[in-house]
């Protein structure tokens, strides 16, 4: 059979098919065109009201805020929950020795359960089940306040700037030099969200430790570019006094890790 007669005749055909029901096949494709915009416009609105459900956060609330976070989404790590996806030897070079030390009084025992849910969205990383009571967020808060109580001169509480005002945070007080791993936090070294979830920032060794026994996972840009260093995780809400205790030796690590290993943290 001669190809080319047979393309030839199925154009034509075609071109007359089209002819003979143009206004049929125009209706047909405009129909799926306006039923694929509306499937995709019904999913970003979802998205949108999922996101916006998480509350303020250090993006603005509201439309912009979405498409900023949107925007920086394919640049964040899908990994949070792999302990080390790096190479430590590597990274201590950048981050100093500090970085491959702990700074936890007792390893960390495994978290019993199931991990929180914690959407995928870059900003805010928060999880959405297993939150806190307003009792224990209370008690998140005087733990901040008593740490920096029992630390004048190293600690102290004050509006966070990565959330912007609405919570508390974590900061070395002023005039203690900054190392270099951890100036892009600008002094600021944890802060608790309202559900009871914090950021902080650890050693690399005590970071890939909580993640690995279930208690923490990281900020999807934790490690892309400067934006953050690959300590900066997601500590999950804890659940009863015994997690909360398990809170407060992270939060005390972090402190240490971020002061140095020639300063002594009082521990409230």
């Amino acid at each position: 059979m001669d190809l080319t007669k047979l393309t030839s005749q199925l154009t034509t055909s075609t071109a007359q098919l089209f002819q003979q029901h143009r206004g049929l096949i125009t209706a047909t494709a405009a129909v799926l065109a306006v039923g694929t915009s509306f499937k995709l416009l019904s999913r970003i609105i979802g998205d949108y009201n999922e996101w916006y459900a998480l509350g303020p956060n250090g993006m603005p609330h509201n439309l912009f805020g979405y498409l900023v976070q949107s925007a920086i989404h394919p640049f964040a790590r899908l990994d949070v929950r792999e302990p080390a996806p790096y190479d430590q030897a590597k990274l201590s070079k950048r981050y100093g020795p500090l970085s491959l030390r702990s700074f936890l009084d007792t390893p960390l025992k495994p978290r019993k359960g199931e991990r929180p849910e914690v959407p995928l969205y870059v900003a805010p990383q928060r999880q959405t089940t297993q939150q806190v009571t307003p009792a224990m967020r209370a008690k998140q808060e005087a733990f901040m306040h008593a740490l920096a109580a029992a630390n004048p001169s190293l600690i102290q509480v004050k509006p966070s700037n990565l959330e912007g005002p609405l919570f508390n945070g974590l900061w070395l007080a002023d005039g203690i030099p900054l190392r270099d791993e951890i100036k892009r936090m600008n002094g600021e070294f944890a802060h608790p969200h309202g559900e009871g979830s914090t950021h902080l920032v650890l050693s690399l060794v005590d970071a890939a430790a909580a993640i690995e026994s279930g208690w923490a996972e990281r900020h999807r840009m934790s490690g892309v570019g400067p934006m953050a260093p690959w300590g900066f995780v997601l500590i999950y809400a804890p659940r009863d006094d015994e997690e909360l205790d398990l809170w407060k030796k992270v939060v005390v690590a972090s402190a240490r890790y971020v002061l140095g290993d020639e300063t002594k943290v009082v521990v409230p």
